[in-house]
């Protein structure tokens, strides 16, 4: 048997864990993994606990049950190492979850994990952060930013809806000044893909994985709300790419020039680093438990 971590975010997914761990843990173990549990203690909690966890070699795989900013926590501390990352669904979206087969219901994804090899993955770096779905800025970014942690536990997915909705209202769609691969641009909208899945099934770069050693960037020129709310609509049916308003294609490295002030996130949470803002592949990659039809090689 594999011996494994199992970090839980005692918050997340409203709070449901504390219900489901039992059996999640006794699927984990009938899947062949020899698994202890562990709450994380707070921000950065999961980091360093699986951080330490690989440092001491103490297990083979370190699972992060919670939603994507946990997964993302975990990752971090991963990076580099030999110990695999194993994911549950456990959030609100499980973005991750979803992209690497695991689908949405944490004991049926535990009752699967024990069965599948660790595959060497891309990792993002914005401003030497890591992440493994997105980096962006523009209204999703400003939205991150002012988002009630409070509002989203209570109400899953309609709370973070709801909000959005405000941010549509509010939102000036100022100019965002990047350069991509030497050449400099302005947008209204900026997005680095490693994972491009977005708000559950939905892909951002239809072409993109996270396996394939390259990021795929989407630019956005809309400036208006109504701009905003078709390209929503154009991305849950999957036609967005073929938006006027819409450029899709890699980079290598990406810097957000300004203006200054403007909002930036990964993988769902605001980051506070001042600008430029240099997003880029990182050197090392990760090691995680993906179902094989989801890589791509």
């Amino acid at each position: 048997m594999r011996r494994a971590l199992l970090l839980y975010n005692p918050v997340s997914g409203r709070r449901r864990h504390q219900r489901l761990l039992p059996r999640i843990l006794c699927a984990l173990r009938e899947g062949g993994l020899e698994v202890e549990g562990q709450p994380t203690s707070g921000p950065r909690g999961a980091t360093a606990a699986a951080r330490l966890a690989a440092a001491a070699a103490s297990v083979e795989v370190v699972i992060a049950y919670g939603g994507d900013g946990t997964v993302r926590e975990t990752a971090e501390g991963l990076l580099g190492s030999r110990v695999a990352l194993g994911v549950l669904p456990g959030g609100t979206t499980n973005v991750v979850s979803i992209a690497f087969g695991l689908g949405t219901d944490p004991v049926a994804a535990a009752r699967r994990l024990g069965s599948l090899a660790a595959a060497p993955i891309d990792v993002g770096l914005c401003g030497g952060h890591p992440f493994l779905m997105q980096a962006s800025s523009g209204v999703e970014a400003y939205l991150m930013a002012r988002l009630d942690s409070r509002l989203k536990a209570r109400l899953g997915f309609g709370g973070p809806f709801l909000q959005g909705f405000g941010a549509l209202v509010r939102y000036s769609y100022p100019a965002i000044e990047f350069e991509a691969d030497g050449r400099t641009d302005a947008a209204t909208g900026i997005m680095v893909c490693n994972i491009s899945e977005v708000a559950g099934p939905y892909r951002m770069a239809p072409q993109g994985h996270f396996d394939d050693g390259r990021l795929e960037m989407l630019v956005f020129r809309g400036r208006t709300r109504a701009s905003v709310a078709g390209f929503a609509v154009d991305l849950f049916r999957g036609v967005h790419a073929r938006r006027g308003d819409v450029e899709i294609r890699p980079v290598e490295r990406l810097r957000l020039l300004g203006p200054a002030g403007s909002p930036v996130q990964i993988d769902g949470d605001a980051l506070r680093d001042p600008h430029p803002l240099e997003i880029r592949m990182a050197d090392r990659k990760l090691l995680a438990l993906v179902a094989p039809e989801r890589l791509s090689r």
